[in-house]
């Protein structure tokens, strides 16, 4: 059993995702699937770093088709759990693999209409490794198709933990950070990026950008102000985050930035 299996043996993603700052996340996403749904009309959909169904599970009733793929079985194991509770007949429709994101072996070339990988680049650290990632997903994915990239922002990692914990100076004693500011990834669960490090995964790849957005902006950083809104008012951030999503000048500082690719 690798690292990240022992992490999410023990983690749970579904209740991250059910705390305020989790539904800002989880409700912009989706906006953005549904969109590229009612485009696509998609036949099949590929989710690399599935865990327990988050976006597998709501997807069921959207699409003929989906391959679930996850490195964790215990992920899996939940995600067809999940996915029972809303469908009987639910394994008509999913597929299920344990598989590295960097190497889907057995899944075809140009299976997915629509690809999500809402995961995996959170955890791989080289630069080579999130583009062999990437490469795989821009393998399955049918020419005209899209990818929806998730990363980890830099500024995030710096701001909220290493100020915010106050390990900033333990940091860059030890290298952890640069002198500019860069998280250093080696020997870390979690994958840190800066936009133009997004970019140096794309280079070259048979992609091109449709658009990239933040799911949460800032909600990561107002937690405690998130937690004392009304519903009503919740609600109304959710919409303010989904107008905002888009905007360049706030990604660098969000917590999450999904990357949108058009395959060629």
């Amino acid at each position: 059993m690798n690292r990240i299996e022992e992490f999410y043996n023990k983690f749970n993603e579904d209740k991250r995702l059910k705390t305020r700052h989790g539904r800002v996340e989880y409700e912009v996403t989706m906006h953005y699937i549904l969109k590229y749904i009612d485009e696509l009309k998609p036949n099949t959909i590929a989710d690399i770093g599935a865990g327990a169904g988050a976006y597998t599970v709501p997807l069921l009733e959207k699409t003929d088709n989906i391959i679930a793929i996850d490195v964790v079985r215990y992920n899996l194991g939940r995600l067809k759990q999940n996915a029972a509770k809303v469908m009987y007949n639910y394994e008509d429709i999913l597929t299920c693999y344990k598989r590295d994101a960097r190497k889907l072996r057995d899944i075809n070339d140009n299976i997915s209409d629509m690809t999500l990988l809402l995961g995996p680049m959170y955890h791989l650290t080289t630069l080579e490794d999130r583009r062999k990632a990437l490469e795989e997903a821009i393998r399955i994915t049918k020419s005209g198709g899209v990818i929806l990239v998730a990363y980890i922002m830099n500024e995030y990692g710096i701001l909220m933990h290493g100020f915010n914990e106050h390990t900033i100076l333990d940091d860059i004693k030890s290298g952890a950070v640069d002198d500019s500011f860069h998280i250093n990834n080696d020997d870390r669960i979690y994958s840190f990026v800066r936009l133009e490090d997004i970019d140096r995964i794309n280079e070259g790849q048979d992609v091109t950008r449709e658009t990239i957005f933040s799911p949460d902006g800032l909600a990561n950083h107002f937690r405690p102000m998130l937690n004392s809104l009304s519903e009503e008012e919740f609600e109304v951030f959710i919409d303010y985050q989904k107008k905002i999503s888009g905007r360049t000048d706030l990604l660098g500082a969000a917590a999450h930035t999904v990357d949108v690719l058009r395959v060629f």
